[in-house]
């Protein structure tokens, strides 16, 4: 009998890897994989990172071009732009390359469509995932070289342009440059803008042609991510000029421990490579230092985001909020709480009502929202870093039940973008998936948990 289970087992992990290699193998288009097939139809930054471990093992010289097509986006003061847009695909998302206003932009590659924000860098420990996974690291090494020297340059733009005080920490302009586009925090940092309606641009909400609204965020929101655009575009994304009245700055936790990884594992990178890394270890120094003096909340038992503008914190607990456990910045005490918050009722629910891990916003905050984008659905890349942050801590066990929570929502609902958090699904929910299907960092991050 246990013979049978096993073998039986091994099919099941044997069909999900054929079906993500699908999924990442019907998204890709050229030199690099869409997220999903039609509510994204061009290149996401930290998205190009996750699915380029999806294909570490597969198909490595795919992995490599993904990096390698995304930085083809970079801007001369070292920033990597948050979408870099197919002219195949122009004018099937909103807002579109036309919208962000940035050809002509002083330092913007000429011949490649961008935006003109940022995301989560996450380019660093991705360098490093792929120089583990090479086949022969004598052969890539120009490339880890070039690919290295682009990241550097990226890091410097962040403590030069988006760490004002130099305290460590980059603050993000925009809800968009969080990656977790939708949290309750951004709200609170809104009530502190005021503006006019005649001050958001025209725009249309493509995303809603393939995404109920229920599972999306709400104009409300929308209008202020516009009129954040807006202002963007006509101070022409001078930095650091621009910052001078500029209303949203914010330190936000997963930024940060991300920013603060990707330095850790350049360093290993850089050692390989022969490089002075020095100015990243003052840097990784600084922003641990920074993240547990200014972001942590002893009474919240996690990292909460700082709103420098208006000089306040904002004490909502998020998944972000958790994420310095990936950077090493917690020590034994606070890893420790931030675990007994992740096993508590605010993230694990209830006996009576229990959830997977881990919900993206906190199931007890006032703006959670079990099926609205990033306001509580779980998404597998946020586990994926959690997971190696508590292994990182000694947490095995729970990593481990973070893992398997991710592959049987997946085996349960298929390649979704994100999963309603209860296990208990109320009967007016047909799935427990949202937002894109087939999506491919939940694909990619499959294939990095089984092909292990």
């Amino acid at each position: 009998m246990t013979d049978l289970t096993s073998y039986t087992n091994e099919i099941a992990t044997d069909a999900l890897v054929s079906a993500a290699k699908t999924v990442l193998k019907n998204n890709r288009l050229g030199s690099f994989t869409k997220p999903a097939p039609s509510l994204y139809p061009h290149q996401w930054n930290w998205d190009a990172g996750f699915i380029a471990i999806g294909y570490a093992r597969s198909d490595y010289q795919q992995a490599c071009a993904e990096l390698s097509a995304l930085f083809r986006g970079q801007w001369a003061n070292g920033m990597v732009p948050q979408i870099v847009f197919s002219v195949e695909n122009t004018g099937q998302y909103s807002p579109g390359y036309f919208f962000w206003d940035t050809k002509g932009v002083p330092g913007k590659p000429r011949n490649v469509r961008t935006s003109g924000i940022t995301q989560p860098p996450v380019h660093g420990f991705i360098l490093q995932r792929l120089m583990e996974c090479s086949p022969d690291l004598k052969a890539s090494r120009p490339y880890f070289q070039r690919m290295f020297d682009r990241i550097v340059l990226l890091h410097q733009y962040y403590y030069q342009f988006r760490d004002p005080q130099r305290e460590g920490l980059a603050f993000i302009c925009h809800p968009w440059e969080s990656g977790m586009d939708n949290l309750p925090t951004w709200e609170e940092v809104f009530t502190q803008i005021h503006f006019d309606a005649s001050e958001v641009p025209a725009y249309e909400r493509r995303d809603l042609e393939h995404v109920d609204a229920p599972y999306r965020p709400r104009k409300q929101s929308y209008d202020r991510y516009m009129y954040l655009v807006n202002l963007l575009r006509k101070g022409r994304y001078q930095e650091p000029e621009i910052w001078k009245d500029y209303p949203f700055q914010v330190q936000e936790p997963l930024f940060n421990a991300l920013l603060n990884r990707s330095n850790e594992t350049l360093i290993e990178v850089g050692q390989w490579l022969g490089r002075d890394t020095s100015q990243l270890r003052e840097w990784q120094i600084q922003t641990n230092h920074a993240l547990n003096t200014k972001l942590w909340d002893k009474e919240k038992s996690c990292y909460t985001s700082f709103d420098l503008v208006h000089q306040r914190s904002i004490p909502i607990r998020t998944a972000g909020g958790l994420m310095p456990l990936f950077c090493g910045a917690p020590n034994a005490a606070q890893a420790e709480k931030i675990v007994a918050l992740l096993q508590s009722p605010s993230f694990e629910g209830t006996v009576e009502n229990p959830a997977w891990l881990c919900a993206s916003t906190a199931l007890d905050e006032p703006g959670f929202d079990p099926c609205r984008y990033w306001r509580g659905p779980v998404w597998m890349n946020i586990n994926w870093m959690l997971i190696h942050g508590l292994n990182r801590y000694g947490y095995a066990d729970l990593a481990t039940r973070m893992r398997s929570d991710s592959l049987d929502l997946v085996r349960k609902f298929g390649f979704w973008e994100y999963y309603n958090p209860w296990k208990n699904l109320p009967e007016t929910e047909k799935t427990g998936g949202y937002g894109a299907d087939q999506f491919s960092w939940t694909a990619a991050l499959v294939l990095d948990w089984l092909e292990a």
